[in-house]
């Protein structure tokens, strides 16, 4: 019987992402794999947010060399966007102007000297998990579109000057040497938007709508526009778009619009993140058509959700911390350790 855990959005939260991996028995305390025959499947945006990008990297890669054919990693549009600010100037203004992106240079500075000193001389020091978790949870009570955890780094960090200093460059090619020399660039130019496993199809966001192909040729197709760097066209939009697998939002509101993407990509079922309020409010995975399962579990609010599949049962997996701050932000409704998403 098949047995596969699927993870998306971990947003450089390491402690979420591995208490997961734990609390599943996927990983041992050594970081090592337990999970026997088990898939993990892992669908994109592993940077931007939390204070540990590189750690969620490492241990992803790690656990590729351990069990290769049993991890699959697919590309965000987090990913996306950092491949665009590496490939392009503008683009590359356009990531260093939000700061949630300097937490991942952050998440490289703990490893290089040069690179921390250059951060501190820009008075940007890391935000904590907790500080994190505290700011998106308190969005979830009062306003889920609030982008209150911008305003507060912009603010700490003086990040809303309309000018670019030499030291705020500088420390952005220390970090794309860095990422350049240790693979992590490359590893994630290789990674796929979209993966098919038996009747199930993986996605970052979704099955992107106009796409004539398979999943592989959208795999293909994908590749090569990135290698041409045309980073504007429709299939690479990084958000709110239904042409790209990695931008792509509610596809899923009408039954026959998914009929015919299943049909397309030859799938009966789907997989996807990117957005914590799919389907259900924000944080709480769920399910549509008994055909389409969210995975977006809020991370940055440290909510530890994923979901199993086994056999034919679909179900979203959560730890006992994360049920105590999900009864806390929604408490008229009841959440278990397990709960049944498709039977």
């Amino acid at each position: 019987m098949r047995l596969w855990y699927i993870i998306s959005d971990i947003h450089g939260n390491y402690r979420a992402f591995r208490n997961l991996l734990l609390h599943t028995q996927l990983i041992d305390e050594s970081n090592q794999w337990i999970g026997g025959e088990a898939c993990l499947f892992l669908l994109g945006d592993y940077v931007t947010s939390g204070p540990d990008s590189k750690q969620v990297i490492d241990l992803i890669r790690s656990l590729e060399c351990q069990v290769p054919d049993q991890v699959i990693a697919l590309l965000g549009n987090h990913e996306l966007l950092l491949l665009r600010a590496v490939h392009n100037k503008h683009h590359r203004q356009e990531w260093l102007t939000n700061p949630e992106h300097w937490q991942t240079l952050i998440s490289w500075a703990g490893e290089n000297e040069e690179l921390d000193n250059s951060l501190r001389h820009l008075h940007i020091e890391p935000l904590s998990t907790q500080v994190i978790a505290e700011i998106y949870q308190a969005a979830a009570k009062s306003d889920p579109d609030s982008d209150a955890l911008i305003q507060y780094a912009t603010q700490r960090w003086r990040l809303n000057h309309p000018h670019f200093t030499s030291d705020r460059w500088n420390a952005w090619h220390l970090f794309l040497r860095i990422i350049e020399a240790d693979g992590t660039l490359e590893w994630i130019e290789r990674l796929p938007v979209a993966h098919r496993a038996e009747e199930w199809g993986f996605f970052h966001a979704g099955p992107p709508t106009g796409f004539d192909g398979s999943v592989d040729e959208l795999n293909n197709r994908f590749d090569a526009l990135r290698r041409e760097g045309r980073f504007e066209h429709p299939l690479l939009a990084p958000n709110h778009s239904l042409t790209s697998p990695v931008g792509t939002r509610r596809w899923w509101e009408d039954a026959s619009q998914v009929e015919l993407l299943f049909n397309q990509f030859a799938i009966e079922r789907c997989a996807f993140g990117h957005d914590p309020k799919a389907i259900e409010p924000r944080g709480i995975l769920g399910s549509v058509w008994d055909k389409a399962a969210s995975t977006d579990p809020y991370m940055r609010g440290n909510i530890e959700g994923m979901i199993r599949i086994c056999g034919s049962c679909v179900d979203a997996i959560y730890t006992e911390e994360s049920i105590s701050i999900l009864q806390d932000i929604y408490p008229q409704r009841t959440f278990f350790m397990v709960n049944k998403l498709i039977d």
